[in-house]
């Protein structure tokens, strides 16, 4: 059996999660960078749903009480919860770079905030199904030890027209096959914005089983992390799966 193939299973098996069609999930944020970076309400306390079928992700209530960040594929929007859009851009990618780039080095708007909000929680609840998609290219790579523990590897090459941290991803899994960590570039952060993004606290919720705690640290060229500061903390919870 691959190591996708036993992740899928650790996660509840293949076959659940290609029945879900729509996952929502209470998610509280903390750590430096929606402290500096997001406006609003900082994603304090929200829930965010995403579709399994398209790039598609709400953040309600986003970035006040009554409005909503929608990212739908490379699009963003705000939009009033009776559906009503308030402001949207195409292309917000495009923004994160050049010269429109160098006001977001230092502080985001909420369409900004929206997208990096928006693409990394839809990529994080996908997975692992999301590695199945045949457009995206997985190869088993080395394991890296911690603490005497080998974390098996699966190095992930993203297409340029899904919305995701970077081209480049890592994968890193237990001895039960359950997601721990995940490496990559926040490139809409900074170019050197290499993060280790360790996951723990599984739990099934429907049959899926969903890591619960996140953080994300500074990582090293040597695959090690800092301890400080946290980037980004997330805690997942009262997650609901519609099927079908």
């Amino acid at each position: 059996m691959s190591l996708l193939a036993e992740a899928l299973e650790a996660a509840g098996g293949q076959s659940r999660w290609r029945q879900a069609r729509r996952l929502s999930a209470r998610t509280r944020t903390g750590g430096l960078l929606p402290r500096t970076r997001a406006p609003g309400n900082r994603f304090a306390d929200y829930t965010v749903t995403v579709d399994f079928d398209r790039q598609h992700a709400t953040l309600d209530p986003y970035p006040e009480r009554g409005l909503v960040g929608v990212l739908d594929g490379n699009t963003v929007r705000i939009e009033t919860a009776a559906g009503d859009q308030v402001e949207a851009r195409t292309d917000p990618r495009s923004r994160f770079f050049g010269l429109s780039g160098l006001r977001r080095n230092l502080r985001w708007d909420a369409l900004d905030a929206t997208y990096f909000a928006g693409y990394a929680m839809w990529n994080y609840l996908t997975t692992p199904l999301l590695l199945t998609r045949d457009e995206i290219e997985v190869t088993e790579g080395r394991p890296w030890v911690r603490d005497g523990q080998p974390w098996r590897r699966l190095d992930a090459r993203f297409p340029s027209d899904l919305q995701t941290h970077s081209a480049k991803q890592s994968f890193f899994f237990d001895s039960d096959g359950r997601l721990v960590r995940h490496d990559y570039t926040a490139e809409v952060v900074a170019a050197r914005a290499h993060a280790a993004h360790y996951c723990s606290a599984h739990r099934e919720f429907d049959g899926l089983v969903l890591p619960t705690r996140r953080r994300v640290l500074p990582r090293r060229r040597n695959l090690r992390s800092l301890r400080h500061p946290t980037l980004v903390s997330l805690e997942i919870d009262g997650v609901e799966v519609e099927f079908g």
